[in-house]
């Protein structure tokens, strides 16, 4: 499917996958709306696609509310008289034991993970259905295959995503709307830099994180394309969905794994420090980023 003059309405556009997105977007000629709650990181996204971008727009989202989700797509149907495609990014991690995780982190991810996923499928289909086509993406994770322990709920709401991805393919095949999850492996983003503050985050470091663009262009060829999962990349999504089809095995091998990642998270950690660089929380303590 070309993506020339399609309209893309992408969540959590201010996030570094949401730049690298929006940018291989753009290349292909789609029209943008990109939301996100971070008003001035959403301007930057906005600004760093510079004449790539003929047609774009941005609003101020918060995928939390349903209100603001109607909001949305009355204004990008008024606007543009049609939605194409809905890519449901927006995010957030908050590493922490299971015991020591408060009730607001608890809340924070399932409420933007997983309910604000829901939520922008919900909202968006009865207009795909109605225009007989349209094409939902939802950006999971390899921890929806693979557990995560010290980002279990985390894990919990990318198992939930996935799983509802499925489910909702299943429910409308046979119709002109499709659905597809991309599930990617560690990205080297902001929000990786905020994680190696916490050994608890150590599986997301188990593997070298990919490039933004990398995940992008899955998420631009799952736009395209009648698939229903993209796992990137596919030699890790490979031998996750093995080692969870053994899970005696998995767990056998896990404190390996985890000397493994706490071994790169102390690198990382060390190349930070030597070059000067800082890691904070990307998103506001309300919300947001994946």
């Amino acid at each position: 499917m070309s993506l020339a003059g399609r309209v893309v309405v992408m969540t959590g556009a201010a996030g570094g996958i949401g730049r690298a997105a929006a940018a291989a977007f753009a290349r292909q000629g789609a029209v943008l709306v990109l939301t996100d709650i971070r008003e001035d990181a959403l301007e930057e996204t906005a600004a760093s696609l510079g004449d790539r971008a003929s047609r774009l727009s941005t609003v101020v989202h918060d995928v939390t509310r349903p209100a603001s989700w109607d909001a949305l797509l009355a204004g990008t149907l008024a606007d543009h008289g049609r939605i194409d495609i809905l890519v449901n990014m927006a995010g957030v991690v908050e590493p922490e034991a299971a015991e020591e995780a408060t009730v607001e982190m608890i809340e924070r991810q399932v409420s933007v993970n997983l309910l604000g996923t829901i939520f922008g499928c919900r909202a968006v289909l009865p207009f795909m259905v109605r225009q007989r086509s349209g094409k939902i993406v939802n950006v999971a994770s390899l921890g929806a295959i693979v557990t995560m322990p010290g980002e279990a709920v985390y894990s919990a709401t990318k198992f939930g995503i996935r799983g509802y991805s499925l489910s909702l393919a299943a429910e409308l095949q046979g119709t002109p709307v499709g659905v597809t999850v991309v599930c990617p492996d560690s990205v080297d983003t902001p929000q990786l830099a905020y994680e190696q503050l916490h050994d608890d985050a150590v599986m997301s470091f188990v593997n070298d994180p990919l490039p933004p663009e990398a995940v992008a262009l899955g998420i631009v060829r799952a736009a395209r394309t009648a698939g229903r999962e993209v796992i990137i990349p596919g030699i890790a999504g490979a031998a996750s969905r093995a080692a969870m089809a053994f899970p005696g095995l998995f767990y056998l091998a896990l404190p390996r794994l985890k000397k493994k990642g706490l071994r790169r998270i102390a690198r990382r950690r060390k190349l930070a420090s030597e070059s000067g660089g800082e890691s904070r929380r990307l998103f506001p303590v309300e919300e947001e980023e994946s």
